[in-house]
């Protein structure tokens, strides 16, 4: 891939307009962003600061922090209010690096109605950097209520240095909870989603890992490779992994190094607050219990494709419904594995190639789909 080709046709077609408004930083490139969405946050962003603070000056050095601060021109006055302060509150702290406001909460300034939201926040601060970079500068994606170990920076570059990743995610484990019911739940939270993670780790696809957008961490580009953040107000964390987990290998540190809040709100849908409140309501958390027989199914399939490389689809399918029961195999062919078969089997020049083709289409969403669809009518 010709990285200044597909660099100019990102800028071209797919970032986000208008962002010459915006003032430049002091240096020409960066070897490292740290990018801050930031709604409603006023309480929550000076420890967050603080945290970037304490790292060590070496990379704060050639690091710049992009905060966008955003709401949509029919948000309520409170938000928009806590925005501004929060805008001088920033500016009020002496930090220790370079800092660049991005003005998408002030009348005039906000987001269009219906597209706000973290995705379109954290895309508009990503493509911000992007003319200030190189193809491989680092993305860190942060929240405003998001503490970060004081090696955060330190660790995540060296791992980059050792193994020259294209994304990574880091270990995280959320703020300590003064409330002991929702203590509780969030390590429980924890424990559910690196369980998932491990189960579809282990039945060889490449997307066992937990989606969480403050523990992202990717390379310009591999970010321009996948089209750039999606402008999505939620679960654009999950798809974002998504096409970068189709487009390299996801590399995993496991220091624990970022520690998101654990505050009991729902800011966004599918998010940690609507998984404490939805527990809350509910003792469990709905949606997320799979037994030990999802996982096995999603393995056997995965394991039962790659032996059955180069065969027919009239063949593959009769052995399909030897090995799978009929729900399982309506499931596959209702979404279209007939019609993804033949062309990656004519297109896949070797096995290894072929079963890239098949995750790409055996995706986090379909694996989650027939993990709930599996839980609800086999299991």
């Amino acid at each position: 891939m010709n990285f200044n080709n597909t660099f100019n046709k990102y800028i071209k077609k797919s970032i986000y307009p208008g962002l010459d408004r915006h003032p430049d930083p002091s240096k020409r490139y960066y070897d490292y962003f740290i990018i801050i969405p930031v709604f409603n946050e006023h309480d929550y962003l000076l420890s967050t600061l603080k945290s970037i603070t304490r790292q060590k000056k070496f990379y704060l050095s050639n690091t710049l922090v992009v905060l966008v601060i955003n709401n949509t021109v029919d948000a309520i006055q409170s938000i928009k209010k806590n925005n501004k302060a929060t805008k001088f509150l920033i500016n009020s702290h002496e930090l220790n690096f370079e800092y660049m406001i991005l003005d998408y909460y002030s009348k005039g300034n906000e987001l269009p109605n219906k597209k706000g939201g973290v995705g379109v926040a954290r895309k508009i601060g990503m493509d911000y950097c992007l003319q200030y970079s190189n193809q491989n500068s680092l993305l860190f994606c942060l929240d405003a209520d998001t503490l970060i170990s004081k090696e955060y920076l330190s660790k995540i570059i060296k791992f980059n240095y050792k193994t020259d990743f294209k994304t990574c995610v880091v270990k995280f484990s959320h703020q300590k909870s003064p409330d002991q019911k929702i203590e509780k739940a969030i390590r429980l939270y924890e424990q559910k989603l690196y369980s998932i993670a491990n189960q579809i780790k282990k039945c060889k696809s490449p997307y066992g890992y937990v989606s969480m957008g403050s523990t992202i961490v990717c390379k310009v580009k591999a970010y321009i490779a996948v089209g750039g953040m999606p402008k999505k107000s939620a679960a654009e964390d999950f798809y974002f992994m998504q096409s970068l987990a189709k487009y390299h290998l996801i590399h995993f540190i496991d220091d624990c190094l970022v520690y998101p809040s654990s505050r009991l709100e729902m800011r966004v849908y599918l998010g940690t607050g609507f998984r404490l409140l939805q527990y809350n309501e509910n003792k469990k958390f709905l949606d997320l219990d799979f037994s030990k027989n999802c996982f096995m199914t999603v393995k056997k399939i995965i394991s039962f494709v790659e032996k059955n490389y180069k065969i027919s689809y009239n063949i593959f399918l009769k052995e399909l419904n030897k090995n799978f029961n009929d729900k399982i195999c309506n499931f596959l062919n209702n979404h279209n594995l007939k019609k993804i078969w033949n062309k990656i089997n004519k297109n896949a020049k070797t096995k290894k190639q072929f079963m890239i083709f098949f995750h790409q289409w055996f995706d986090a969403l379909k694996i989650m789909q027939l993990l709930k669809f599996l839980n609800k009518n086999i299991v």
